[in-house]
């Protein structure tokens, strides 16, 4: 018996990074899942995978900045299961995060399509599953963010500020539905290591390591096991609340890391 056992689940982005690991933990603990993701991704595949292990799975491809492929993705998990119980809002414009420098410096197209992805992209797909979920009775939306939507950063400009947009969407859906049944909240990641971070230097990932307050960097699984906490029951209680799952990186003061290097109290 898994804890979401007779729920049906849509993750956006989920054939990739946070995303594949939130589709295969979530179908593990029992969800119908709705593999969404652009082509080059192969949500498909990963669908036929998760079937071929036992499990109900579906894969649609998708393209979340647009309305009518969002609509038709919504239209398949009902097609496929009946109701839509979980969306993980989890795509993003992660492509863009390599060159996401300074703000003086950053193209306005790249501003503009971080914001399609991120805040738009996630707006529509909330649209498009929240009347489901309301007419069924209730269900729960958890969108991926970021610690960038609440620390300023030397880089980062468009990631940062669309995501703070996704944590303030989250607000707005738990407010305007939780009436109704619906749960929204927000998970913010910090680093996690998937094959979509293969482009980061080792000493990039040392300085967070250095900053983390546990002994490893986290990956996809510590992620997705907190959005399937969200989408059980035992989350019930649980809304509109932006939530830091980033080892601890967030919670100590910013000269830790300096103080830890020299072995040595400073006072």
């Amino acid at each position: 018996m898994g804890t979401l056992d007779g729920k049906a689940v849509i993750v956006t982005g989920g054939a990739g990074g946070i995303g594949s690991g939130s589709s295969q933990l979530l179908a593990r603990e029992g969800a119908a899942v709705v593999v969404a993701d652009i082509p080059a991704m192969a949500p498909r595949a990963l669908a036929e995978e998760l079937a071929a292990s036992g499990h109900r799975a579906i894969g649609v491809e998708v393209d979340i900045t647009d309305e009518g492929q969002v609509e038709a993705m919504a239209k398949a998990a009902v097609a496929a299961f009946g109701r839509i119980d979980g969306l993980h809002a989890n795509a993003a414009a992660t492509r863009l995060v390599a060159t996401d420098g300074l703000l003086t410096e950053l193209p306005r197209s790249d501003f503009e399509d971080a914001f399609q992805v991120n805040v738009i992209g996630t707006w529509l797909c909330c649209k498009h599953v929240i009347p489901v979920m309301v007419e069924q009775g209730g269900g729960s939306i958890v969108a991926t963010s970021s610690g960038a939507a609440t620390h300023g950063d030397i880089r980062n400009t468009a990631y940062g500020v669309t995501k703070a947009g996704v944590n303030q969407l989250m607000r707005t859906v738990a407010t305007q539905f939780g009436r109704q049944g619906v749960r929204a909240n927000t998970v913010m990641p910090g680093l996690i290591i998937h094959r979509g971070t293969e482009f980061l230097p080792e000493q990039f990932k040392q300085v967070i390591l250095d900053n983390v307050l546990t002994p490893e960097l986290g990956g996809p699984e510590a992620i997705a096991s907190f959005v399937a906490y969200l989408f059980s029951d035992a989350a019930r209680y649980v809304q509109g609340q932006s939530i830091h799952v980033d080892g601890g990186m967030h919670v100590h003061v910013p000269q830790l890391a300096s103080i830890l290097a020299q072995q040595t109290p400073l006072f």
